[in-house]
């Protein structure tokens, strides 16, 4: 495993704890719909992860609106997906909120790092290697 790898983990943990807190936090004390809590924590996910991945993950050395508008995007598409998993689970198959949040980043994970890593983030003088 590489250091960008590593990094990548470490950022991503917190930013799960992060958005899974506010995710749950928002469902328990202010409104039961899972829709209202994943937008939130999307948007504050978003934010958390691009300051962290922009200047340690991938050592970005300067703002660029075309690398945030493509981070936004692989948070948009990987939003989607989690979406339509939480329909799916909760709504169809009945599983809990949480729960149901839970599987779905196992997916979203997968698709965030691989999009930001060849497309968000990618430079000319990156190794390309995979994560693992």
């Amino acid at each position: 495993m590489n250091i960008q790898s590593l990094r990548f983990i470490i950022v991503g943990i917190l930013n799960t704890i992060v958005g899974f807190a506010v995710y749950a936090l928002y469902l328990k004390y202010i409104n039961n719909s899972y829709l209202q809590a994943l937008i939130l924590s999307n948007i504050i996910g978003i934010t958390h992860s691009y300051i962290w991945n922009n200047n340690w993950t991938f050592t970005v050395k300067k703002f660029s609106i075309i690398s945030a508008l493509k981070f936004t995007s692989i948070y948009i598409i990987s939003f989607l997906i989690n979406f339509l998993f939480l329909h799916i689970l909760v709504d169809r198959i009945e599983l809990g909120k949480l729960l149901a949040q839970g599987i779905s980043l196992f997916f979203t994970t997968l698709i965030s790092f691989f999009g930001h890593k060849y497309w968000s983030f990618a430079n000319k003088d990156d190794d390309r290697s995979v994560m693992f």
